[in-house]
């Protein structure tokens, strides 16, 4: 049955491969609206809590604390069986549909029952659906596997099998909907290398030709014990320059985004306390977000395109370790005298932009 499975995908592969480059009549816009929120020439994205348990949020609430609508709507849909839970897409696509400015639909597609589930059926199931969405005239990036260089989801770790899906995922999906773009997103390195499996990028590189948008997930965690520490200058630009210099101009040529991003405000579940580091919630927050949206980082990685806000608060355990904490995310919709001195930031940003 593998074998049969196997077949069919490259028999896929071949059938189309004249379709892997991106096409030459794609936006560089890569979709995005220059009139949404762009601060210092990267577009600005949030990541709501659309359905979590505690403190769920919507994006027409992240927009009422901007100066303008975002450029990305960020999303997280699980596969599961025969690809049943794309039908989720349509409950938050309504949504997407009724915001202004046209924001990029950000789909994080997550294999959760492991890739060998991701059958040819499937895949062209994903290529149907992104179209059915292009067909709405939204722009899609298509964010399939994420953090695959991690341990904590069961697609990870396994690099071979995760470039033979993606190729054939990405074929399929180019054939079909060509308003969606394939984005490609490890974890931040965390690895020895870049060539670690564990942590590292270049093992699950599936090849230019496979690839539309080179993406990061990438947060100021405070450590591996996740203390409120503020973020060390130059933080952001050290991972982000690292990871452009491989996969963005300078390498092989692909836009460089950050598809999701925060610096929580940690608290121990048990006492509600903060826990140790000592810095306030504004300090982390607010460095982290100007760290990020600088000039100097637009300057020094100009592939850097995009970011998106991981807009949510949820308590969870970090790898390798076993005390549960609750972890504050938001930018926008948490600690009121953040929300309000980074609207500040950004609108400053903007004048800024006008003057120059």
């Amino acid at each position: 049955m593998r074998v049969e499975v196997l077949f069919l995908e490259v028999l896929l592969l071949l059938s189309a491969i004249y379709t892997t480059g991106v096409d030459a009549n794609r936006s560089p816009s890569l979709g995005l609206n220059s009139s949404n929120l762009q601060l210092n020439g990267i577009a600005f994205g949030a990541i709501p809590a659309f359905k979590e348990r505690y403190y769920p949020n919507t994006p027409s609430q992240i927009n009422a604390k901007l100066p303008r609508p975002i450029s990305i709507m960020g999303d997280y849909v699980e596969l599961d069986r025969n690809a049943e839970g794309l039908r989720k897409i349509d409950w938050h696509l309504d949504t997407l549909l009724k915001l202004p400015g046209k924001p990029v639909y950000q789909i994080a597609l997550m294999p959760n029952h492991g890739l060998l589930s991701v059958s040819p059926f499937v895949i062209n199931r994903i290529a149907a659906k992104m179209a059915e969405i292009n067909r709405n005239n939204v722009t899609v990036w298509l964010r399939f596997g994420h953090e695959m260089n991690g341990q904590w989801y069961n697609w990870g770790m396994n690099p071979w099998l995760f470039k033979d899906k993606w190729r054939a995922l990405s074929v399929a999906v180019r054939r079909a909907a060509p308003d969606t773009y394939m984005m490609w997103a490890p974890n931040a390195r965390f690895g020895d290398s870049v060539d670690s499996t564990k942590g590292g990028y270049t093992q699950y590189w599936p090849g230019s030709d496979y690839v539309d948008i080179a993406a990061l997930s990438f947060y100021h965690f405070g450590g591996t014990r996740r203390r409120n520490l503020i973020p060390r200058e130059n933080l952001a630009l050290e991972k982000i320059q690292e990871f452009s210099k491989l996969y963005g101009s300078q390498g092989e040529g692909k836009p460089i985004v950050l598809a999701e991003t925060s610096a929580p405000f940690t608290r121990l579940i048990s006492t509600k306390q903060p826990e140790r580091g000592g810095a306030s919630e504004r300090d982390i927050k607010i460095t982290w977000l100007k760290q990020l949206f600088s000039q100097n980082m637009k300057r020094s990685v100009p592939d850097l395109k995009a970011i998106s806000w991981f807009e949510i608060i949820k308590s969870e355990t970090a790898p390798g370790r076993s005390d549960a904490k609750s972890e504050d995310f938001r930018l926008l919709l948490g600690n009121r005298g953040v929300s309000e001195e980074a609207r500040e930031y950004m609108q400053q940003t903007i004048s800024n932009d006008k003057d120059e």
